[in-house]
């Protein structure tokens, strides 16, 4: 009895952590997965709203007196949930990048299969073999942990109904784009410039040779020359990998402490 006395007391308490977890969970990457029942996401919401009610640090002002009140810190905090998530998702989002980047270069771009976060839409070839790496490298280094810690962190930094958001919060989500688009490019640059000189080396051959016909000779060199380099870069990719979910999780709490400062 004392337990649910405690809960109804804190309800308004248990519903705005609820609804932060259940915002990180729309968009984190791996959680966001459709073929994760929407039932099995809010029940792990619950149970971890549940777990960390008991050792929130509640505001001191904060007023939860009205449904209205209730409703507008609720859609606060879904709201910054979903940033949480939506900004691990942007970092996840380099391997489709430096993936399509990859199939354009080398001749699979015009071949598709099932996108595995997005059961409506498809990726290359390339991106999906990519994308399976590094959810695998993902889980096998707990980042999956991590990014629920992190979750349980945000409450400390950013406490309950103190999201505002503010210039700081822009100029951030505007850095954190151009560093996506850096890291993709260098995570592509080893195919990319050996097919590049490869056209390159083409070019030479067709002035050269006016006879050889370029185009029906180059796409199978070029695919060739792609598989090569991409298995031999392998190996380093996977130290990439870690990398890349260390400036993500970096950047998260740069985010949330310009929060708190903007």
């Amino acid at each position: 009895m004392e337990i649910i006395e405690m809960l109804l007391d804190q309800m308004g308490i248990l519903i705005l952590i609820f609804a932060r977890i259940v915002g990180m969970l729309l968009t984190a990457p791996i959680f966001s997965q459709n073929n994760i029942p929407t039932n099995v996401k809010l029940g792990f919401s619950l149970i971890l709203a549940f777990i960390l009610l008991p050792i929130m640090k509640v505001p001191a002002n904060l007023q939860l007196d009205n449904f209205f009140e209730l409703m507008l810190l609720g859609s606060k905090e879904l709201l910054l949930g979903m940033m949480i998530g939506f900004i691990c998702y942007l970092f996840f989002s380099v391997v489709y990048i430096a993936g399509h980047m990859i199939d354009m270069e080398v001749g699979f771009s015009m071949a598709s299969v099932l996108n595995p976060m997005d059961e409506n839409d498809e990726i290359t070839l390339n991106a999906n073999l990519i994308f399976t790496m590094a959810v695998l490298v993902f889980l096998s280094v707990n980042g999956h942990h991590t990014l629920i810690q992190a979750l349980k962190q945000s409450f400390d930094i950013v406490p309950l109904g103190k999201l505002n958001i503010n210039g700081m919060m822009i100029e951030k989500l505007i850095s954190i784009f151009i560093s996506i688009f850096i890291i993709a490019f260098k995570f592509s640059a080893p195919i990319v410039v050996a097919i590049f000189l490869t056209n390159v080396l083409l070019g030479i051959l067709a002035r050269t040779m006016p006879q050889m016909n370029v185009f029906v000779v180059g796409a199978p060199i070029k695919i060739l020359l792609g598989i090569i380099v991409l298995f031999v870069v392998f190996p380093l990719y996977i130290g990439f990998f870690e990398y890349i979910f260390d400036t993500m999780f970096e950047h998260l709490w740069d985010f949330l402490h310009a929060i708190v400062k903007g």
